[in-house]
């Protein structure tokens, strides 16, 4: 049985039965750090913004099953209610990045989930390695993305999920060396090999679903190559294979990663010759299952690409950097690069039009690595996306979401009387408290929700929190003795602590605590190198320049380097889902637009154009530990 370091441990309900009794113990590392208040700018604040995700990570749980997420939340209802449904397997997501956001913020909400979570891991392991999902007894069938669907079986495997429950457990082995997670994980590569078919110089897997045999895994039912959308489902198991191999160093890990992205890239009918995104059905006529269709659907292109760019970067394949530098510019064309809306279908006219936030998450994840890799100067784009749609679409605020229904602003009221939930698969309890944190399923440009559709599908709460690792990640690092702040966002930091004014001011404050012999600081796009002023404790100091950064020589602990440069408004209209919009952008920033949402309108930000910085008190946390990822 496992054993941790947890005093209230959450218990297993005994609903769902798992293929695995017995598991490995293993433990949970306190989260090490130094802990201060502070008072910063009131601009935006990753670190805050990591803190709430925690509850928008643990808060849509059920505690009756196992704290499996409910996957659907639904805002037209009155009151707002959650269910659950068969793609609640997206908790896995859930899992990589919890311990991640606790990292950041060193937040201890509801921190009895996340034993339960590596237990539940753990029971997933069956015969042959690979992770099994038991049929949830709410549901009854696995998920849509299994067709075929096993028949006759309690559990079924996905190399979809096996390749997220990879990213879970290695983000737990690098907290707990000493525990069982990289033998499990050793234990997910072998088993996906067995099953992966290669020819030639790429890999892949028969579609559909896998399901315990005496011999090993087998195919649920008669199964087919796929391509188009299909075939985009190997990304998020790359994605895995990658950060356990970069974490590991396990070979085999590497070698399935790099067959199997040249088969998404090169043979899976989805990605053109220059890297463009092609139909979802592969541009054939397609005669499997009714999901492939002639629509392009940006997500599921944009979120493998990143998969693909964690193996291509690791491993250092030129062949697939190159493929992705170009699928990423194109991409790049097919949505307003100015505030970062990418839309869910390229080129098409469906009945609901609106990002998802999965797609903007991706293109920030993509910018960022590409960046720091040297594969691309793309800071400032991720800068003005995080800044702008990205910041907009984590929930903040839950008043609103009771008058959607209530005030009969959606065009079907749908009201519920208690008789109407279905116990045990839904609640209506404090749903959108629970779910503060997470982030928009379908956004428009103006607007939290469009009116159509539920609100809230937890994939995009999944990767819009691993996202949000990956910002706090680049914002600066430190290097022999070279601090280099890459996003001029707030963030504290062991080397230093970054207070941006932007967009109040021009300002940005840099307060050293580790000796510095050098700190390169980039500057915005908007700004010349001729307009900057630095100052070290109020004394001018010269500048040098590296392209875009500014370099500062020798900084010392308890130095104030703070940089000025003009920051203004402009007026811009833009295009975006056939829609004129009116933006009032300072720096990066969107101030206002026009016209306004109607249910949660995005960009209120009237006090950033006063021109004088508000300030806030918040409560720091630095960890003792580092995970790159």
């Amino acid at each position: 049985m496992a054993s941790n370091r947890h005093p209230h441990r959450a218990r297993m309900s005994g609903k769902i039965k798992y293929i695995r009794g017995r598991i490995p113990a293993f433990e949970i590392p306190p989260y090490k750090g130094r802990r201060y208040d502070d008072m910063v700018p009131d601009t935006l604040d990753i670190q805050e913004r990591i803190n709430l995700a925690v509850n928008g990570l643990t808060g849509p749980t059920d505690p009756e099953l196992d704290h499996m997420i409910y996957f659907r939340v639904d805002f037209r209802a009155h009151p707002p209610i959650m269910g659950h449904g068969n793609s609640d397997v997206c908790v896995s997501k859930f899992m990589e990045s919890l311990p991640l956001m606790r990292l950041a913020s060193g937040s201890h909400l509801n921190d009895h989930i996340d034993p339960l979570w590596m237990e539940l891991a753990l029971r997933m392991i069956g015969p042959g390695g690979l992770s099994y999902w038991p049929i949830s007894p709410y549901v009854n069938r696995p998920p849509d993305w299994c067709e075929p669907a096993p028949k006759g079986s309690k559990h079924f495997a996905l190399p979809t999920w096996n390749g997220r429950m990879m990213g879970a457990m290695t983000a737990y082995m690098l907290r707990d060396p000493a525990g069982p997670w990289a033998a499990v994980n050793r234990g997910i590569v072998d088993g996906l090999r067995k099953v992966a078919i290669t020819e030639e110089d790429y890999a892949y897997f028969p579609h559909g679903a896998y399901v315990p045999g005496p011999n090993g895994p087998r195919h649920a039912r008669v199964a087919w190559k796929p391509f188009g959308i299909f075939s985009s489902l190997f990304g998020w198991c790359i994605a895995g294979l990658a950060q356990f191999h970069r974490a590991s160093g396990y070979e085999p890990a590497v070698d399935l990663a790099e067959k199997l992205s040249r088969f998404l890239a090169f043979h899976g009918a989805y990605f053109g010759p220059n890297g463009e995104f092609l139909p979802d059905n592969g541009g054939r006529q397609w005669t499997g299952p009714p999901r492939a269709t002639h629509r392009i659907h940006f997500q599921h292109h944009a979120t493998p690409l990143l998969g693909i760019a964690d193996h291509a970067i690791a491993a250092g394949s030129k062949e697939l950097q190159e493929f992705v530098i170009k699928a990423f510019e194109w991409a790049k064309g097919k949505g307003c690069d100015l505030v970062g809306y990418f839309p869910e279908n390229i080129d098409e006219n469906p009945e609901l039009e609106c990002s998802e936030t999965s797609e903007v998450a991706a293109m920030i994840g993509l910018a960022l690595k590409l960046s720091a890799a040297g594969l691309g100067d793309y800071w400032d784009d991720a800068d003005r996306w995080i800044r702008n749609q990205f910041a907009e679409n984590q929930l903040l605020q839950a008043d609103w979401v009771y008058h959607v229904a209530a005030g009969a602003i959606v065009g079907s009221q749908m009201r519920l009387p208690a008789s109407a939930v279905q116990l045990g698969k839904e609640t209506t309890d404090h749903v959108p408290e629970r779910n503060l944190g997470a982030f928009a399923g379908w956004p428009s440009a103006n607007d939290w929700y469009v009116g159509q559709g539920y609100g809230i599908m937890h994939c995009c709460t999944g990767n819009a929190t691993r996202t949000l690792y990956y910002i706090w990640e680049h914002i600066l690092n430190f290097d022999r003795g070279i601090l280099k702040v890459n996003l001029l966002l707030n963030r504290p930091s062991p080397w230093a602590d970054v207070h941006s004014h932007i967009p109040y001011t021009g300002q940005v404050d840099i307060h050293v605590k580790n000796v510095c012999r050098q700190l390169q600081v980039r500057i915005p796009e908007w700004v010349k190198p001729s307009q900057v002023n630095v100052t070290v404790n109020g004394k001018r100091r010269t500048l040098g320049w590296s392209g875009r950064y500014a370099i500062i020589d020798a900084a010392n602990p308890k130095d104030i380097v703070t940089l000025t440069f003009p920051i203004a408004e402009q007026k811009v209209e833009v295009n975006i889902e056939k829609q004129n919009y009116f933006l009032t952008r300072k720096g990066n920033d969107v101030v206002d637009i026009y016209p306004r949402g109607r249910f949660c309108p995005l960009y209120q930000r009237g006090y950033y154009r006063q021109n004088v910085t508000r300030w806030k008190k918040v409560a720091r946390f630095i960890s003792n530990e580092k995970i790159l990822w």
